[in-house]
């Protein structure tokens, strides 16, 4: 199972999603992430919390979702109510395609790292409710159903 997870800059919230669910990697889960207008790098606050909580940070890079093309995910999943704006690529179209809006947490008022961390418990619960289900074996509308029912 091939999940992407969509921003509009993939520097905290795709790279957190992305990071996460690597934990899952014993489940044949495979993640990555990508951005419409990628930054130059991860956020470097998002790659300190990362390690603060011991998750991997290897080969966790800004990049476009350009470099996706052929990977064909079954599940895509985007975060930021920007990117939906946006055309998304062609390759999406036979993925489950579902929205978890989250806001920026680095234009949120407040300390950036303590704005991140809450990002990153946000994503950390919903991938635990997204993986506690035998999601391999779900048809495409259950999936979707799931999927949704992990961000209430």
């Amino acid at each position: 199972m091939k999940i992407l997870y969509l921003s509009t800059n993939n520097m905290v919230r795709s790279i957190l999603a992305e990071s996460i669910t690597r934990k899952y990697m014993y489940m044949d889960i495979k993640a990555a992430s990508g951005g419409s207008d990628p930054g130059d790098d991860i956020h470097p606050v998002a790659y300190r919390v990362l390690k603060d909580k011991r998750y991997s940070c290897n080969n966790l890079v800004s990049k476009s979702w350009d470099v996706h093309y052929g990977w064909e995910p079954n599940i895509v999943i985007t975060l930021c109510n920007q990117v939906l704006k946006r055309k998304c690529p062609t390759y999406v179209g036979q993925a489950v395609h579902v929205h978890w809006g989250l806001d920026d947490p680095t234009k949120k008022f407040g300390n950036m790292e303590e704005n991140i961390k809450a990002t990153f418990n946000i994503l950390d619960e919903r991938i635990k409710k997204v993986m506690d289900a035998d999601i391999t074996n779900m048809d495409k509308e259950t999936l979707r159903a799931h999927l949704k029912k992990a961000a209430l």
